[in-house]
């Protein structure tokens, strides 16, 4: 008996079905593997230090900065509500403080707190806020903390407190900040318009607005060892950055050139005599931070 055979029609139906179901399934893992298709013509929001904030900057209409709430008696670096007080009264409105965490996270007006921790007794005591406000500082001066700052800044509503929080690490600076905004939140959040905050690197703008809107902020360049003139001038014309502070010894003719065109400020430090005031003035200095000089010397004769 014969071996039945398909006919040549069903074998070829048979084949075309074959083709149809590989060819599917090719499709369907082609499917799967390969992405969707960007749509570039889609708009994407631009990253945050691409968008310019806008920075008040009225507060540069006070000629100085007074370093770490300015000197007494000869001291610097007090960071002291002694200080802040007689440089008050001499006419300044802008201050510079030191602001440092503690050991249990609360800012106080220190600018180095390990020389303190030696200072404190034969044994160094632990830097917490308790131990800090109960030590005299260089035996004469009054240690405080940022509630007792921000309770100056409520009985005299006219001065301005520019932050020096050195830290440049994101999870201490947000920390710091952090806490500056909830401690004056929970005694007027108004407050926090008048704090003028340096960052001392771009990166450090991000994080700051992140956690409030700052009404002015200052690049400070002391602890940024990648800057140039020109990085600076980009920094500043896409971020809104417009106020600089770099040592007065940085400062020249050519980099004012290049920015003064971009609406950008400069402040020098630390500067103590009047020859150097107005040397750095006469470049286009706006702003100085001093321990020592005063509004009403401004406009003295300086010595020969």
């Amino acid at each position: 008996m014969s071996k039945p055979h398909l006919s040549r029609p069903i074998l070829i139906a048979i084949i075309c079905a074959i083709l149809v179901l590989l060819s599917l399934g090719i499709f369907l893992i082609f499917q799967i593997v390969t992405p969707p298709p960007v749509d570039n013509s889609a708009p994407s929001d631009p990253p945050l230090s691409t968008t310019a904030y806008q920075f008040d900057y009225s507060w540069t209409e006070h000629p100085y900065i007074a370093h770490a709430l300015g000197g007494i008696n000869g001291d610097t670096y007090t960071n002291s509500p002694d200080a802040l007080l007689l440089n008050y009264a001499l006419g300044h409105r802008v201050f510079e403080v030191d602001l440092t965490l503690t050991d249990d996270d609360h800012l106080v007006l220190a600018h180095d707190p390990p020389a303190w921790s030696q200072s404190t007794a034969d044994q160094p005591q632990a830097f917490t806020r308790a131990n800090f406000l109960s030590h005299l500082i260089s035996d004469q001066y009054h240690s405080a903390d940022l509630t007792q700052l921000l309770r100056l800044m409520q009985k005299y509503p006219d001065f301005y407190v520019v932050t020096d929080s050195k830290a440049s690490n994101e999870p201490t600076v947000r920390r710091q900040f952090e806490v500056l905004v909830q401690t004056a939140a929970d005694l007027d959040p108004t407050l926090l318009d008048r704090f003028i905050i340096q960052i001392y690197h771009p990166a450090m703008l991000d994080w700051i607005m992140s956690i409030h809107p700052w009404r002015s902020v200052i690049l400070t360049l002391y602890n940024y060892p990648d800057w140039t003139p020109e990085n600076v001038l980009d920094f500043a014309t896409t971020s809104g950055v417009k106020f600089i502070t770099m040592w007065d010894n940085w400062v020249t003719a050519d980099i004012m050139q290049l920015w003064q065109p971009a609406g950008i400020q400069v402040a020098a430090h630390t500067v103590n005599d009047l020859n150097s005031d107005q040397a750095l003035r006469k470049l286009g200095v706006s702003v100085i931070y001093t321990d020592f000089l005063f509004p009403s010397t401004q406009n003295l004769k300086p010595e020969a």
